[in-house]
């Protein structure tokens, strides 16, 4: 028993009419066999089609041994003939992002010598790993190449090759195949053994764009989207673009040089706040006198600045707690020479909703308490 496979005869096909001749109990529902279908099946890096059988939603399609199953909900009569159709927009979305794919992957391997090793259509991203590494030019590179395979519209060609003329092809596989081996040949840009739907021309591709390449093992990984995705993207960034234009009162090509003297302004600014906080908590600091416990409120703009804080008043107590924050809830740093301030932190716990960690001589953490209730705690300790 094997399933005809009409997206193969046709990768357009929306809709089939065909003779159901299994129904297997499973784990979702049930596994549904036809003796021909346009649902796609999990493979070769693409995702199963989406899609309705007799009225029901297709869970998933996975094949096996050359038979297609539909998972559904409920069973379906074997002997029945139904309607499926296939999420469309959903398909050729995948078809779109995998042809390009290809041709980014055909591209980097003519150019650059560097071999796809992975490859992972996601619901917002497609992601390519490469075994070399590329610098930012060699991937410009490919975004430029792979929207001029686009604008040529090319003709792709999806063949089954003789074993002898297999030999003599070179062609991109990520194993070792036998049997009858499927090609997808973009001219001039890829040819690779592939599974997979993909679009009749390049030209339907829309156009390309790889969002970023980051460092992968010993090579690199893309992560680029195509088609509609690309376009949405586009537009999302140019919205915020005009955004920022109007904001900053600058043309949107003047953005980028527009923020980063906002940035330099900002940062300056910053620094003299940092000073000005430095100063403030050291005449705190300096005012206060030796002591048995030392326990303070002051509003500070991070963490490493009141552990600063609690450092200058280390010399001063035999306890410091320093918190900083609104109302009952606090980020805090206990700090003695000569008490255990893992132990406190315990006692606090036991009496607040507290964490943290730290060693001996200091912890810190957040705490969630009212400032008159941590004062008591500290009173009767």
């Amino acid at each position: 028993m094997k399933t005809e496979m009409a997206y193969y005869r046709n990768g357009y096909q929306k809709s089939i009419e065909s003779k159901i001749i299994d129904c297997i109990k499973s784990q979702k529902g049930y596994d549904v066999v036809l003796e021909d279908t346009c649902f796609y099946p999990e493979g070769g890096g693409q995702p199963a089609d989406k899609g309705i059988l007799d009225g029901q939603e297709v869970l998933d399609v996975q094949e096996k041994k050359g038979v297609v199953y539909h998972t559904v909900k409920n069973s379906i009569t074997i002997g029945n003939v139904v309607k499926g159709e296939i999420d469309w927009e959903y398909r050729f979305d995948l078809m779109q992002n995998h042809t390009a794919e290809h041709i980014i992957s055909g591209l980097a391997y003519r150019k650059y010598g560097a071999h796809n090793i992975g490859f992972h259509m996601g619901k917002e991203f497609i992601t390519l790993d490469f075994d070399k590494k590329l610098s930012p030019e060699e991937v410009r590179t490919l975004e430029l190449g792979v929207n001029e395979a686009v604008i040529q519209n090319k003709i792709i060609n999806i063949y089954y090759p003789t074993k002898e003329q297999l030999q003599k092809l070179d062609y991109r596989s990520k194993k070792s195949l036998e049997g009858t081996v499927r090609i997808v040949e973009v001219p001039e840009y890829d040819t690779c053994a592939c599974c997979g739907i993909h679009t009749k021309t390049t030209g339907e591709i829309g156009c390309v764009k790889i969002l970023s390449a980051d460092h992968y093992k010993s090579g690199v990984r893309l992560r680029m989207i195509a088609g509609k995705r690309a376009f949405y993207d586009y537009d999302e960034k140019s919205k915020n673009a005009d955004t920022i234009s109007h904001l900053l009162s600058v043309p949107v090509k003047d953005i980028a040089k527009a923020v980063e003297k906002l940035k330099k302004e900002k940062d300056t600014l910053q620094w003299k706040i940092n000073l000005f906080e430095k100063e403030r908590l050291e005449q705190i600091a300096n005012n206060i006198k030796e002591t048995k416990t030392v326990v303070l409120f002051e509003k500070v703009s991070n963490a490493k600045t009141l552990q600063h804080f609690a450092s200058m008043l280390y010399q001063k107590a035999e306890v410091v707690a320093v918190f900083s924050g609104d109302e009952a809830e606090y980020t805090y740093i206990l700090m003695s020479q000569k008490k255990d301030m893992q132990a406190l932190k315990q006692q606090l716990s036991e009496k607040f909703a507290c964490n943290g960690g730290g060693k001996k001589e200091m912890v810190q953490g957040k705490i969630q308490a009212n400032k008159a209730d941590i004062i008591d705690f500290f009173k009767e300790i």
